[in-house]
């Protein structure tokens, strides 16, 4: 018998990827990149729901003589849903067909979004944020669905390298950002606030034929993991992960609040081009996923030092955005456009790093701790771990840097 070496512990930890069972056996190339793309398009579509109204949302509410704060609720109660469900839908997934709760949960986030626009009738503002707040929690809890069904999808079947299926979503999302934003402001614009509901609404619902007709039924053949949930969360890798996505998506949503202020209020820029810089942005961030991944599978052992690496970077380059009080010394409380918008570029870069490599690292992490391999119960599980704790930082974030910048200001 040959014993194990703490190296081939480390090669497992390190390990590129997952043995893929491709779950279709007679699909081509065409077929799996097609059914790629659709379903990172449909993740993309979900997402979007939650951007969507950013554009003209506050100038409706206020309208109904709803306050400020209060908005921002009717903002967190999308992400607040995505946190409580996901484990919940994470962990179910092999007792409801990835397929069946993506239909359902792309039908939720249709659903919601058309009545959304009918709310829009009502004359009581506390009525009127009451519905939109339980609307949201609801599109909430379909995007959760749509992710953790799609990503669990695409990492069985696809055959794909589970590192790059990983940075699939998150192109997915940040198109939804960018792109998303635009949308509802055009939309809105163009054709009114009932019919932009409609559209986007009536495109998830459309959506719902594609996915039962070209979508494979992906079952799991051996039992479930004896491990669970909490098993999962447990332990101390998963855990220190988890906190980074936390700490990244309070990172991002307090700058997205804040660059909004500095760029209209104090830089006296057109929200038009703002909308420009964020989809300029949004595609170097695409960019810059692209090539991390590469990195990442060339090197898979320097994963943990690229996450280190990059949060450093991440932190020294945020410093020159507004910039920092802390560099009173040298810009003298001045505010520059060039210099945030270009420091803003070496902000997106190292993201891609930072949400890509705990993902891949809490799969390593699960396995080696005893759940199964290439199984949707494992992959459902460390979805929803990933994608609750990023949307308790998106719901943390905006109450964070709201009473950040009333007190103290963006830099």
């Amino acid at each position: 018998m040959v014993e194990s070496s703490d190296d081939d512990e480390t090669k497992q930890l390190f390990t590129k990827d997952p043995d893929m069972k491709d779950s279709l056996p007679d699909t081509n190339s065409n077929k799996r990149y097609g059914m790629l793309l659709f379903l990172v398009f449909l993740q993309c579509l979900s997402r979007g729901s939650d951007t969507l109204i950013y554009p003209f949302y506050p100038e409706v509410a206020r309208v109904k003589g709803v306050a400020m704060a209060y908005i921002g609720i009717v903002y967190s109660a999308y992400d607040l849903a995505r946190f409580i469900s996901a484990p919940i839908f994470g962990t179910i997934l092999t007792r409801w067909p990835p397929k069946s709760m993506c239909i359902v949960g792309t039908l939720i986030s249709g659903s919601g979004l058309i009545l959304f626009g009918y709310v829009g009738v009502i004359s009581s503002g506390w009525c009127f944020l009451a519905l939109c707040t339980i609307l949201r929690g609801f599109a909430g809890a379909g995007s959760a669905m749509v992710t953790i069904s799609t990503t669990s999808i695409l990492l069985k079947a696809s055959g794909f390298q589970s590192t790059n299926i990983i940075k699939w979503p998150e192109i997915g999302n940040s198109l939804a950002f960018a792109f998303g934003t635009a949308l509802g402001g055009t939309l809105y614009e163009f054709v009114g606030y009932v019919t932009t509901f409609w559209v986007s609404g009536g495109a998830l619902v459309i959506s719902i034929v594609l996915v039962a007709v070209f979508i494979p039924a992906v079952v799991e053949d051996e039992n479930k993991s004896q491990q669970g949930f909490f098993q999962l969360l447990t332990i101390p890798g998963c855990g220190l992960l988890c906190l980074t996505y936390v700490l990244a998506r309070i990172q991002a949503t307090c700058r997205n609040i804040g660059l909004t202020e500095l760029y209209i209020e104090e830089l006296r820029i057109n929200p038009d081009v703002l909308g420009l810089l964020y989809v300029i942005w949004a595609t170097l961030y695409i960019g810059s996923c692209a090539i991390a991944t590469r990195l990442l599978n060339k090197f898979p052992r320097s994963n943990y030092h690229a996450l280190v690496i990059s949060w450093i970077w991440s932190a020294v380059t945020a410093l020159l955005v507004c910039p920092s009080p802390l560099f009173d010394f040298i810009f003298r409380g001045k505010k520059y456009f060039w210099l945030t918008t270009i420091d803003m570029i070496f902000v997106y870069i190292p993201s891609s790093v930072i949400y890509i490599t705990p993902f891949q690292a809490a799969l390593n992490l699960a396995e080696v701790n005893g759940y199964k391999r290439d199984n949707l119960h494992t992959y459902g599980m460390v979805t929803g771990l990933v994608h609750s704790a990023m949307s308790l930082g998106s719901t943390v974030g905006p109450v964070i840097s709201g009473v950040l910048i009333e007190e103290k200001g963006f830099g």
